[in-house]
């Protein structure tokens, strides 16, 4: 099915997948293998689920393993540094992502990625499409995602107070190699710890065709620290650090093939973020559990004797969220505040330094109720006030309020039906950095707001689960760059529908997903010129199958096909479909999993394509870089 680089599906296949399956499937396989779970019950806070054993088999390397067998997730780019996460075919800027629950704010530079994590420290991550609940945080106009790292008692193994593991890998398409080493443990009773260091050196990547992408290497390193401390048995404290720093000698706009526009350039960037959380859960007391997050993020880039001189960019995220859950029987009331401060400055010897200043508070309540047995009702709202200070320009004041309403109702036992309407608010924030210098805000620039609606069913009997989803998502007033201001530019649209099946049995579970978006801003669809808000990207189908051979040894499948898109905007080519086909395999070669071998194949087939989140051929200087051909990779860990 997934051999060809094309597929087409009929209007009558559409509407069948769309009434037979679903956003929601559960794929449990046995007690010891792993348990993905995706949800598109609008009650729930995670649509998408992927944890941490996921990441391991598939020896997921950056944010596209991350997220490559999700189907209304794409990454575009190419290189490492230049992935972009769009949900729906809406770029990651629209939406609210948190590491541990400090918000990443900043957005660097549009011709690369304003994300980075390594997948290593990732105990799961969680994604919500479309606009949701009060608790996605201010500003989610495209959803949320959410990435929770690992701690020392992840990794400790029963009985074990003290451990350490050091893992290598080879990437065979980059000739690259990756090594880490981690140590945990209890250094009381009631404190652990958790370090790890990471370095990864890559050369440059080779497309299908056989042809090397020149200045894709890089250099990474990743330090990381997180102590946890129960306090008692109602309190606990948790202190992380995350510093990653990636530098090489590659193109001024890495998402570009080498033009007159685009030379090479030394360019070292970093993120930095601290975060702290305290937690009072006393078990006798329903209405009380408290959390309070606090955290600071920073991110630099700087491009190194580049044609302008030297720039160098940051952005700069302060901000706390406190909340309480109050549970009452078989209903809850999550409420709290949160607040963040913006700052973000772009300096260069030729044209001096420009610097933007914001701020967001925002209160929220969100209730879960259990009306009967069968219905499952939710509402909630967020206030949002944000200001904004332009250097040399105009300050804004924007405020508005969010409401979100959905139900849930059982027909009968495992089937269940669902709609949901939720609206986001966004006032002006920030501007991305290495724009500070050039375009400045309209004078009259509004606020934007979202809202999404969806509705679906779901299925679930024995070993099959089907569902399905429909939504319709707009953006009213979204703000884009328009001539030499930033301003709102229309309002954007984008209908959709997500369907899943999953099928398990014994040691073997597999899945078939797939999603359609249509995204268009004023009725014309998104292009790849759309900085900051989206793309268009053929509807895409997953097929996954894992199988646990043994207690010690799983193997695993997944195909991703992207039909061709001919829903182009005009003055834009169509994009060839492609399929890309990952195989797996891991063994444990010593009983309780102290040493693990991994191997995995990307790109099995070679297919030569670019991802359609990836910048496309627009013309002669602007022309996106190609993605990676077939990479085989080798895991060694052991742990001890």
């Amino acid at each position: 099915m997934f051999q060809g680089s094309s597929f087409k599906i009929s209007p009558l296949s559409a509407a069948v997948i769309a009434a037979l399956f679903s956003q929601s499937a559960i794929a449990n396989t046995t007690e010891d293998h792993e348990t993905v779970v995706v949800t598109g019950n609008p009650l729930a806070a995670t649509e998408v689920f992927i944890d941490a054993k996921q990441l391991e088999e598939r020896q997921a390397n950056d944010i596209n393993d991350i997220f490559r067998s999700d189907a209304e997730v794409s990454i575009g780019g190419g290189s490492g540094v230049s992935q972009k996460i769009y949900v729906r075919g809406l770029e990651d800027t629209m939406l609210n992502v948190t590491i541990d629950g400090a918000v990443q704010s900043g957005n660097i530079y549009h011709h690369q990625g304003r994300i980075s994590i390594e997948p290593d420290l990732l105990k799961q991550v969680e994604v919500s499409a479309g606009a949701g609940r009060a608790t996605d945080g201010a500003g989610a106009l495209g959803g949320a995602i959410r990435f929770e790292t690992k701690d020392a008692e992840d990794l400790l193994q029963p009985g074990q107070r003290f451990g350490a593991s050091a893992k290598a890998g080879y990437y065979s398409n980059t000739e690259g190699y990756k090594g880490t080493l981690s140590a945990y443990g209890l250094l009381s009773d009631n404190v652990s710890a958790l370090a790890t260091l990471s370095y990864q050196d890559l050369d440059n990547f080779v497309d299908g065709d056989g042809n090397e992408q020149p200045y894709t290497g890089a250099e990474n390193s990743v330090g990381y620290l997180k102590l946890v401390g129960n306090l008692t048995d109602a309190q606990k404290l948790t202190f992380s650090y995350d510093n990653r720093q990636d530098e090489a000698h590659r193109y001024h706009r890495p998402q570009w093939e080498p033009s007159k526009k685009n030379a090479p350039i030394n360019q070292e960037m970093e993120r930095e973020t601290i975060t702290g959380k305290y937690q009072l859960n006393p078990s006798d007391v329903a209405w009380l559990d408290l959390s309070l997050t606090a955290y600071n993020t920073e991110t630099s880039l700087k491009h190194i004797d580049g044609p302008w001189g030297d720039y160098l960019g940051e952005a700069k995220s302060v901000g706390a969220d406190l909340r309480n859950t109050s549970s009452f029987g078989a209903h809850a009331l999550i409420y709290g505040v949160d607040y963040r401060r913006d700052k973000g400055w772009l300096g260069s010897p030729t044209y001096g330094s420009d610097e933007d200043k914001g701020d967001v508070t925002g209160v929220y309540l969100q209730g879960d109720f259990a009306l009967t047995e069968a219905l499952l009702f939710s509402a909630g709202g967020r206030y949002d006030s944000y200001s904004l200070t332009e250097s040399n320009a105009h300050s804004f004041s924007h405020d508005g309020f969010s409401p979100n309403v959905s139900l849930n109702y059982a027909i009968i036992d495992g089937l269940s039906v669902f709609a949901g309407y939720a609206e986001a608010f966004r006032g002006a924030q920030v501007r991305e950095i290495f724009r500070l210098d050039g375009a400045k805000s309209a004078a009259d620039r509004k606020a934007e707001r979202a809202k999404n609606s969806e509705v679906g069913v779901s299925w679930l009997t024995g070993n099959l689960s089907l569902s399905a989803t429909a939504y319709v998502s707009e953006v009213k007033d979204i703000v884009g760059k328009e001539g030499k201001e930033l301003t709102n530019i229309g309002d954007l649209e984008s209908k959709g529908f997500t369907a899943r099946a999953g099928y398990y049995w014994e040691s073997i579970s597999t899945s078939l997903s797939y999603n359609q978006s249509r995204p268009e801003l004023d009725g014309v669809p998104l292009s790849d010129d759309t900085k900051g808000i989206g793309t268009s990207i053929g509807d895409t189908w997953i097929a996954e199958v894992n199988y646990q051979v043994t207690d010690a040894i799983a193997v695993g499948y997944t195909g991703r096909l992207v039909e061709r898109l001919t829903h182009a905007a005009e003055g834009y080519e169509e994009k060839d479909g492609y399929a890309l086909h990952d195989i797996y395999g891991q063994w444990n070669p010593i009983s309780n999993e102290e040493l693990t071998l991994s191997l995995a194949v990307k790109n099995l087939f070679d297919e030569s394509y670019r991802d359609h989140a990836s910048y496309g051929e627009v013309n002669a200087i602007a022309k996106g870089t190609m993605d990676p051909g077939r990479d085989i990779r080798f895991n060694v860990a052991y742990a001890f």
